[in-house]
């Protein structure tokens, strides 16, 4: 079985989840041909619930009136209905397996399309976003259209082929007996109106709690060292029984809605099934229809078929409606319009480093203060600017423009003479190499998480990149080498050693532009000193931006640029800044450096 995955952009751009059947049609139209095939199987597997009431009518007719073909008929009406049931097997297999081809892929597809929309998603969304609640997305929402795919393929083939046979046969037999049939459908019509609305209303909540439980259990599990060395484990227990609480008292009214609509659409079903038993012998003892006992019964049956069809129907509304929330849910990552625009950009096939701001400005949503205002300065190819100042001065939102994870709102930042507005960032970033205080890495091997984002790279320069990172010495150490598996976040190593391989990272990229942000501040002296060493090594050549609150790792810095408040307060050499006295120098001064 083959997955388009490749085909996510055009899903992506049909989307709508404000319209959820024609979204489905859209990403199911691309596997019509097997969901044809299923509904001809299905028909094929189904015969055996219409072909087995003509059957017992004609077993009934034979036996009521008996005639010289009695034994005949009832071997010839056995056989029928042998050759209906042994059928089933091979029909339903083929019917399952039509139906998990297309299945399968689109829940593949729409997984790999939320994957792909995450990675175009600007930073500014994630900013937004709750981890929990996007993972939610991914998972559960694709899993709940996936069931309600196959509730409505399953169901409603079965569904379909119950009414279309029950009917057809009805007219051929008993046509006037249609018109009893006729009552059911605008009554499952107005149950289905009536109650509808209740429910979408019910999902739409307990989904929500369920996002936010998602968030806060992710919450929890990351807070755990804090949360035990500060003895809050009764507080948290407290907060999270808070939230399994909500969660409880939300999926226990959506049951209540579900139960109310499956009971009202029972007792209805069943009192018209009944009265159409009444009604089929009450026309012919009355010879209104002339009708044979067997015949009564065959549309007493159909009628049932009718009524569980469009009761089954009314049953797969729960699901049909937390789907649906769920392919709303998906519409909020696949339809929301923050992304990066890259797309027909100019491609960079090398950088030298230059960069030069020209008055730009920078406001960020919601607030009414720039974070920066009137910036403009230029940075030369291979200079090492350290970026110091008090804590929300806009250094993390230069840092953030330098990488291109936001736009300035004023000005604009050249690149080599570029306007980065005007360049595919994506190109650009291959160039760039990032150190920051918290390494982050993944569960997996050391070569993977060093090698994450390169391609074909040899291991002599995997080893190269790790000497240079002082990182050789503790990794020949390690019982599997590079094929050490170092656990969620890198749990197994220590930080120095973390910070080690984030050099490595960055310096198998041999990156031109390299930002270090508080590479070393959660390390302790001796790890500083060694990590320090091999930083040295990694800015060599490279257009640097160093941020730090710890002064003394910024004294070789070639200039030190000092924010305050979103404006440049100065800008120089270290000793011409201490000389200055400015607020450099109180910044020095407060950490006893001279």
């Amino acid at each position: 079985m083959k997955t388009s995955l490749s085909s996510g952009d055009l899903l992506e751009r049909s989307y709508r989840g404000d319209k959820p059947w024609r979204t489905l049609a859209s990403i199911y139209g691309r596997h019509a041909k097997s969901l044809i095939l299923a509904a001809f199987y299905n028909v094929i597997k189904s015969s055996p619930t219409w072909i087995m009431p003509v059957i017992t009518a004609n077993v009934i007719n034979i036996v009521s009136t008996p005639g010289a073909n009695a034994a005949r008929g009832l071997l010839l009406n056995a056989a029928v209905m042998v050759v209906a049931l042994v059928q089933n097997i091979p029909m339903h297999w083929l019917y399952m397996r039509e139906i998990s081809i297309a299945a399968r892929n689109v829940e593949a597809q729409l997984r790999a399309a939320i994957v792909r929309r995450l990675q175009l998603l600007s930073i500014a969304f994630f900013k937004n976003a709750r981890g929990g609640a996007l993972q939610t997305k991914v998972l559960r929402d694709v899993e709940a259209v996936d069931q309600m795919s196959r509730t409505l393929f399953d169901g409603g083939y079965t569904a379909a082929t119950a009414i279309l046979s029950s009917v057809i046969i009805t007219a051929y037999r008993a046509p006037k007996f249609l018109v009893v049939f006729l009552i059911m459908v605008p009554v499952a019509s107005g149950l289905r109106i009536f109650l509808s609305g209740s429910l979408r209303k019910g999902n739409r909540d307990f989904r929500r709690e369920i996002e936010s439980m998602s968030a806060q259990v992710l919450g929890m599990i990351e807070m755990i060292p804090i949360t035990r060395a500060h003895a809050a484990e009764e507080t948290e227990i407290a907060r999270m029984t808070r939230k399994l609480g909500s969660v409880k008292d939300a999926g226990f009214r959506l049951d209540l809605r579900n139960a109310l609509f499956g009971g009202v659409t029972w007792v209805t079903f069943q009192i018209f099934g009944m009265g159409s038993l009444i009604v089929g012998a009450w026309l012919s003892y009355t010879k209104i229809i002339p009708l044979q006992v067997g015949d009564v019964v065959m549309l007493s049956y159909f009628f049932t078929s009718i009524s569980n069809a469009v009761m089954q129907i009314a049953n797969m509304m729960p699901t049909i409606t937390k789907g649906f929330e769920s392919v709303r849910s998906i519409g909020e990552i696949l339809e929301s319009p923050d992304i990066e625009q890259n797309l027909g950009k100019a491609q960079l096939s090398n950088v030298r480093g230059e960069f030069l701001f020209e008055n730009v400005g920078f406001t960020y949503r919601g607030t009414k203060r720039g974070s920066l205002r009137g910036f403009t300065l230029e940075v030369r190819p291979g200079e090492t600017l350290a970026v110091v100042g008090p804590s929300g001065a806009g250094k993390s939102t230069l840092m953030n423009l330098i990488l291109g994870f936001e736009r300035p709102s004023e000005g604009r930042i050249l690149l080599d003479g570029h306007d980065m507005n005007a360049i595919d960032l994506r190109s650009y970033r291959r160039f760039v190499g990032v150190v920051t205080q918290e390494t982050l890495l993944f569960h997996g091997t050391l070569r993977e998480n060093i090698l994450y984002g390169g391609h074909n790279i040899p291991d002599s320069q995997v080893l190269d990149a790790l000497r240079n990172a002082n990182a050789a010495e503790f990794i020949e150490k390690l019982p599997d080498g590079l094929n050490t598996i170092i656990g969620d976040r890198g749990a197994r190593l220590s930080g120095g050693q973390k910070q080690r391989i984030a050099i490595a990272r960055a310096l198998i990229r041999n990156p031109r532009v390299l930002i270090l942000d508080e590479a070393t501040s959660a390390l302790d002296t001796a790890s500083e000193a060694v990590v320090q060493t091999a930083l040295d090594r990694l800015m060599k050549g490279r257009t640097t931006f160093i941020v730090a609150h710890r002064l003394s790792t910024v004294r070789n810095a070639d200039r030190i640029l000092v924010l305050d408040e979103g404006q440049i307060a100065e800008i120089g050499q270290p000793r011409e800044l201490l000389e200055r006295g400015g607020l450099y120098a109180r910044l020095c001064a407060m950490q006893q450096i001279g």
